[in-house]
C-alpha cells in the first residue's frame, strides 16, 4: 500500500486517540494496523504509556506471523501491559499456498508463533484464504484438523474457513507466473478477477460453507458446533470418513477467549 515504506503515527497522537474512546467508555482498545511490529520500539513505548495511564485497559492488536517470531521476546510486556489476543494473516499451512502468496512465513513458523503467544498468555486469532487457486481438498482437511489438535476451535471464527481469496485490480498477484494458469474475466461489481479452481469439490465447497458460516453467525450459533458442521461437511465432499469419529463440540459453559465482535475479518 505504501510501496515498502513504513510511517509511525506519533505516540502523543494515538494516545490521545484512545483517552477520548475511554472517557466514552471503552474498555478495550485495537490497534488494526498489521504494520504495528514493523516498529517494535514504538509499539513497545505506546502499550507502556497506555499501561501507565489506564492500567485496567485491555487492547489487541494485528501482526504479522513473521514478527510474532523475530520479535518473540515482547510478548511477555504485552501481556503484562493488557494485551488478550493478537490477529495474524496464517492463510494457509501449506507451503506452495504460502509460497505463491509470498507470505514471508512457513508453517513451522505458524507453530512457533503460536507457542510465543501461548507462552505469554495471549491468544492468537487467525485469519485464513483456505479456497485459493493452489489449495488442494487434503490441504483443508489439514488446516481443520490442525485447528482442532491445537485446540483453537475457540479462537477462530467460522467464516474464516470459507474466505475465497480476492485478486483485485492492481494486485501483485497479477503479476505473477503462478496465477495465470487459473485466471478468468475481471469481475468489475465485484472488483475481482474471476478465477476456477481445477478441482470442482472445492469449487463446490467454498460456497457451501460460506453459507454456512453466515447463517451461524446470524443465529449466534456456538463456534465449536459450527466448527463440527464444517468439518462434516468438508470431509463429506472429500470422499473421505474421520478415522477418530466424529466431533464433540466443548461444553457451552467453557470460558471463550476474547475476540473481535466483527468475524467478518481477513
Amino acid at each position: 500500500m505504501y510501496a515498502g515504506r513504513f510511517f509511525a503515527v506519533p505516540r502523543d497522537v494515538v494516545l490521545e486517540d484512545v483517552r477520548r474512546l475511554v472517557a466514552d467508555g471503552a474498555g478495550h482498545i485495537t490497534f488494526g494496523d498489521p504494520d504495528f511490529l514493523n516498529g517494535p520500539g514504538h509499539a513497545v513505548k505506546l502499550v507502556r504509556a497506555l499501561h501507565a495511564e489506564v492500567p485496567a485497559l485491555t487492547y489487541d492488536f494485528t501482526a504479522k506471523i513473521e514478527h510474532i517470531v523475530r520479535h518473540r521476546e515482547l510478548f511477555p510486556e504485552f501481556a503484562a501491559t493488557g494485551c488478550v489476543f493478537v490477529v495474524s494473516a496464517v492463510e494457509s499451512l501449506s507451503q506452495v499456498v504460502l509460497a505463491n502468496l509470498e507470505k514471508g512465513h512457513t508453517r513451522a513458523d505458524v507453530q512457533v508463533a503460536l507457542d510465543v503467544l501461548r507462552r505469554a498468555g495471549i491468544a492468537l486469532r487467525p485469519s485464513f484464504v483456505p479456497f485459493t487457486p493452489w489449495a488442494t481438498i487434503a490441504d483443508f482437511l489439514e488446516l481443520l484438523d490442525w485447528v482442532r489438535s491445537e485446540g483453537l476451535v475457540d479462537q477462530v471464527d467460522p467464516v474464516q474457513f470459507a474466505i475465497r481469496l480476492l485478486i483485485p485490480p492492481g494486485s501483485l498477484l497479477l503479476s505473477r507466473p503462478g496465477i495465470r494458469p487459473f485466471l478468468a474475466e475481471l469481475d468489475r461489481g465485484g472488483f475481482t478477477y474471476r478465477w476456477v479452481h481445477r478441482d470442482p469439490r472445492m469449487e463446490a465447497l467454498q460456497p457451501d460453507l460460506a453459507a454456512l458460516a453466515e447463517q451461524a453467525a446470524a443465529s449466534d450459533e456456538d463456534p465449536a458446533v459450527t466448527f463440527g458442521r464444517i468439518r462434516m461437511l468438508a470431509y463429506a465432499r472429500a470422499g473421505r470418513h474421520e478415522a477418530t469419529g466424529a466431533y464433540r463440540e466443548p461444553p457451552p459453559e467453557r470460558p471463550i477467549p476474547a475476540r473481535l465482535t466483527e468475524p467478518w475479518f481477513c
